[in-house]
């Protein structure tokens, strides 16, 4: 994985409509490298379907009395 450069960040930052100074933006394009590497890290050969919002069934937590 590539990391971005200052210039794609300076793109979505731009199209996001930010218009940070430039100490601010340095930490943008820093936390936003992190940010690269963590959705890296996500599964993707799931399902949609399986999204945790689909399967979760509140009743099987339901307390007895």
């Amino acid at each position: 994985m590539e990391e971005a450069t200052r210039d794609e960040v300076a793109v979505l930052a731009k199209q996001a409509g930010l218009d940070l100074p430039e100490p601010y933006f340095e930490e943008l394009v820093s936390a936003y490298r992190h940010v690269q590497r963590m959705t890296a890290r996500i599964r993707r050969d799931r399902p949609r379907g399986d999204e945790p919002a689909h399967v979760f069934v509140a009743a099987t937590f339901e307390r007895e009395a």
